[in-house]
């Protein structure tokens, strides 16, 4: 199986457990025409769970992107 068709079969998983809501973001950052931060969030997102919330309070400081992770109505 070539590289192409795996990334496109874990993909095609990764949507079928995406909410509706969140899957244009996904698509758009997979396919490389969106800005760095909203890739940034559809990774933030797709790591907790796509719990807005959670992203606020994420506690993985070891990742790279944690810094950069955008924050839903934080105060």
């Amino acid at each position: 199986m070539s590289d192409d068709k795996k990334i496109a079969e874990k993909r095609a998983q990764r949507l079928k457990a995406c909410p509706q809501a969140s899957q244009r973001g996904l698509m758009r950052a997979w396919s490389g025409k969106c800005s760095p931060r909203a890739a940034i969030k559809a990774f933030c997102l797709e790591c907790v769970g796509y719990e807005r919330a959670a992203v606020n309070e994420c506690a993985a400081f070891a990742c790279p992107l944690w810094a950069y992770r955008p924050l839903f109505g934080a105060k």
